[in-house]
């Protein structure tokens, strides 16, 4: 349920419809992240159980909020797990993982190593699960703690619910192939130093500027980068985007995650109507014969700017594939997606829709 303050929240009618084992998903919005920390508190002195994060924006059904917080009754959860990045043995449970049909993962999606945080992630749940999540973090891209549990908010690491229920979990972008391979062939984290051995923004410039109207200036980059995102290829699967915000002086880009030194690159490139179409999709991927309550939606917050107005267009997209009486949708502007289908690596992704379906 959505709440557009703090003072809006009966805390004591969610204790009187909760079991004592039932755990709640609290989505925060950037703007009410003062707050946040009153929720946590208020949910304590209920014996009420949670875990969630701060998001530049949330959703419900057709409305995106960047004030408020959605608190989300979930299906029944086996454990959930504080996880600190710098920690190398971070899982120490007795849970049967044969008992577990599903984990949600939220991170801090401006932590430094994502990448390594996912493979330990990988190393210790294997192929056992369908994983789905997402970023956590603000819009300024300034780090600060924005994860939490009833033990508080803290940074550098993520909680993982495990949950039994069983999903289907539906992973789309609507980018398309504007130019390339080009390999990555200098990097350094999530900075893109050179392409096919020049400096990258040199060949960034030239492929856009040489097969589009846009045209680089001082101060531009950012609108023109939104439109063409880097692609990694990776055979099998989708895509995986990479979102470039920063032009540096030494004219290496920066993305908002990593990239691998040596990778194939692609430039994409869209529209309002691929993208929008691609989360119809995801809606479709998720839809099956046993009754769900909920589709939970990851979507990158630069995704949601892109759009902008038809923003409302991607959610109503969704709607129409569940129907108006079926489930409901709730989710997050995200600083990165999440999601394994239990068939191969937990991936990071940028600019895409990963949603999912709980079964009740």
């Amino acid at each position: 349920m959505y709440f557009s303050s703090f003072s809006d929240i009966s805390f004591s009618s969610i204790a009187n419809a909760a079991k004592p084992t039932d755990y709640h998903l609290v989505f925060v919005a950037e703007k009410s992240a003062d707050e946040a920390q009153l929720v946590i508190d208020a949910f304590n002195s209920h014996n009420l159980k949670l875990f969630g994060g701060i998001f530049p924006t949330i959703f419900s059904d057709l409305q995106n909020y960047d004030t408020g917080f959605l608190i989300l009754q979930i299906p029944p959860v086996e454990q959930v797990i504080r996880l600190l990045a710098k920690d190398d043995n971070f899982y120490d449970t007795n849970v049967d993982l044969d008992t577990v049909g599903t984990a949600i993962l939220l991170t801090d999606g401006l932590m430094g190593e994502t990448d390594s945080f996912l493979r330990k992630i990988y190393n210790f749940f294997g192929n056992e699960m369908n994983i789905v999540g997402g970023g956590a973090g603000f819009i300024t891209l300034k780090q600060k703690p924005c994860i939490f549990t009833n033990e508080g908010i803290f940074q550098d690491g993520g909680v993982m619910a495990l949950l039994k229920s069983h999903s289907q979990i539906g992973v789309k972008h609507g980018w398309e192939v504007f130019e390339g391979p080009f390999i990555a062939t200098s990097t350094e984290k999530n900075i893109i130093k050179e392409l096919n051995w020049r400096p990258a923004f040199e060949v960034y410039k030239e492929v856009i500027e040489g097969n589009s109207n846009y045209k680089f200036n001082e101060g531009n980059f950012f609108d023109i980068a939104k439109v063409f995102p880097f692609g990694i290829y990776k055979e099998g699967t989708e895509i995986v985007v990479r979102d470039p915000f920063i032009l540096n002086e030494d004219g290496s880009i920066t993305c908002i995650s990593e990239i691998p030194e040596n990778s194939m690159l692609q430039i994409l490139t869209g529209n309002p109507n691929t993208l929008i179409n691609a989360a119809k999709e995801v809606a479709e991927m998720t839809i099956n014969t046993e009754t769900h309550s909920c589709l939970l939606v990851f979507d990158c917050i630069t995704r949601v700017m892109y759009l902008n107005e038809r923003f409302k267009d991607e959610l109503a997209a969704m709607k129409t594939v569940l129907g108006p009486e079926s489930s409901k949708i709730r989710g997050v502007a995200t600083l990165g997606e999440i999601a394994s289908n239990g068939m191969g690596f937990v991936e990071f992704y940028n600019k895409t829709i990963v949603a999912c379906s709980l079964n009740s």
